[in-house]
């Protein structure tokens, strides 16, 4: 096999790089991005999220601690992933406040307390069963202040660490995350600018794999590989 545009042919490196061919559908990578509420939407659109290739772009700007329930220390600021048991609320005294929800939710290390603020209605979105990604305050005592709240499908409990997005009112990192974590199969069609041979030379994986590490495995791979392609582009457009 030759590379494209050269008599030369393609090292055995550059195609064993390639992997097997992979057939992009750009109408996938471009489709809207759909999110609920209209809040959400809204605030999607400020971050200029439009459509899923939009969000799969939207690269985080730090990482922060992801634990298990067991894992918690008093005073720190973490993600966990953990399945509502049950959930209540009771009102505030201070005036202005609206009633406190309070759920009692687990991983598999053990259960806590989770308290959210002026969102009454989540008592009745988040019922018992509901996976809930959750970035917060674990204050001690089994009591987290929750910050920053998603339904996800993810298994309840693990450590390492998880993205911090920017973001805006309306949308929250921990709602990005999420949602980036049910679209993640959308970087599979993501259009690959690099040549095979390119990428072996300067050991460089592909876009797929990058859009992947940067937002859930070597972050730092992740973005010097899109770092590198946005640099080359830009010189070939100047």
């Amino acid at each position: 096999m030759r590379a494209f545009g050269s008599d030369s042919p393609l090292p055995e490196a550059a195609l064993r790089a390639a992997g097997p061919p992979r057939y992009p559908r750009p109408e996938r990578w471009s489709a809207p991005l759909a999110l609920k509420p209209a809040r959400a939407a809204e605030a999607a659109l400020k971050l200029g999220l439009v459509t899923i290739g939009d969000l799969l772009e939207h690269l985080p700007r730090d990482r922060s601690a992801a634990r298990t329930v067991a894992g918690l220390v008093p005073g720190e600021t973490a993600t966990v992933v953990v399945e509502v048991r049950s959930i209540s609320s009771r009102p505030v005294r201070r005036r202005g406040m609206r009633p406190l929800v309070e759920a009692v939710v687990a991983d598999e290390t053990g259960p806590m307390k989770a308290t959210f603020f002026n969102q009454p209605w989540l008592e009745q979105r988040y019922r018992p069963g509901t996976r809930l990604m959750l970035q917060g305050k674990f204050e001690g005592r089994n009591a987290f202040r929750v910050q920053g709240h998603a339904a996800t499908a993810e298994a309840a409990g693990g450590d390492g660490e998880v993205a911090t997005y920017p973001a805006t009112e309306g949308l929250t990192s921990t709602q990005i995350l999420a949602t980036l974590r049910e679209q993640r199969g959308i970087a599979a069609h993501a259009i690959e600018p690099l040549p095979a041979r390119m990428r072996v030379e300067e050991a460089l994986p592909d876009r797929t794999a990058a859009l992947l590490a940067a937002h859930f495995g070597d972050h730092e791979a992740g973005r010097g590989r899109l770092a590198f392609e946005e640099l080359l582009l830009l010189q070939i457009a100047l």
